[in-house]
């Protein structure tokens, strides 16, 4: 398959379920459930000469703002590999012909070690390989990209098989990956123009598009026993 039958796929799983996917993917992006797509923020740097001509109400607010975000960020961080895992479930539900709902985003909470640990991991692993070079590290994203899925459709396995699992299932894949994403950055463009009101649309279509392709690419339950990763190798080449 080709990035445009990934995405008319996601047209497809969205077919009259538009209205509950934008609202479970919204409260799964808020939460840092999200596998792909995730909106852009804008980051403001102000110096004192630039805050003295703010007036106060709005440094405020700006404060405020700051605070919550950084509540948001916590409960981000704790949470968000969890809602992750339920979010992969709600997403395969509807590749599957299953209708879904928001309570699938909190299925998984028993598993919520195994959802934090999946999260920690892939995070650690990737800025590690970072430190090698930048694209290293930008492979090491895709290498890791199923993880979720593979996690959240296996009870009984753990964070570090899930990321074997990515990587087996993930080899030879990842520059097909790179280039569906690619796909997507006109309508990234298009999402800028609307201050980012656009990605109510553009998080349900792409990450139903990240779970078309896992699907595609041979994702399924596994059976079989697991090897635990065992990451960075430097000795690895994380290009193919």
């Amino acid at each position: 398959m080709y990035s445009r039958d990934y995405r008319a796929k996601a047209r497809e799983i969205l077919s009259g379920r538009w209205g509950m996917a934008i609202l479970v993917t919204l409260v799964a992006s808020l939460l840092g459930g999200l596998v792909s797509g995730a909106a852009g923020g804008i980051e403001l740097n102000l110096d004192e000469e630039v805050m003295q001509y703010i007036p106060d109400f709005v440094l405020n607010y700006l404060a405020v703002a700051a605070t919550i975000g950084g509540v948001l960020g916590m409960v981000q961080f704790v949470i968000g590999g969890t809602v992750q895992l339920g979010y992969c479930k709600y997403l395969l539900k509807l590749h599957d012909g299953e209708d879904g709902d928001i309570n699938d985003l909190f299925s998984q909470f028993e598993r919520f070690t195994d959802g934090f640990v999946l999260s920690l991991l892939t995070g650690i692993y990737i800025f590690l390989w970072s430190l090698l070079f930048v694209i290293p590290g930008i492979v090491a994203v895709f290498k890791y990209a199923m993880a979720p899925f593979i996690l959240a459709e296996n009870p009984g396995m753990k964070p570090s098989e899930a990321i074997t699992a990515s990587k087996q299932l993930m080899d030879g894949h990842k520059g097909e990956l790179f280039i569906l994403d690619l796909s997507f950055i006109g309508w990234a463009l298009l999402n800028l123009l609307t201050l980012g009101i656009g990605s109510l649309w553009l998080n349900p279509y792409t990450n139903a598009a990240y779970a078309a392709f896992y699907r595609d690419i041979g994702g399924c339950p596994i059976q079989r026993e697991i090897p635990p990763v065992s990451e960075p190798d430097a000795t690895e080449n994380p290009f193919w």
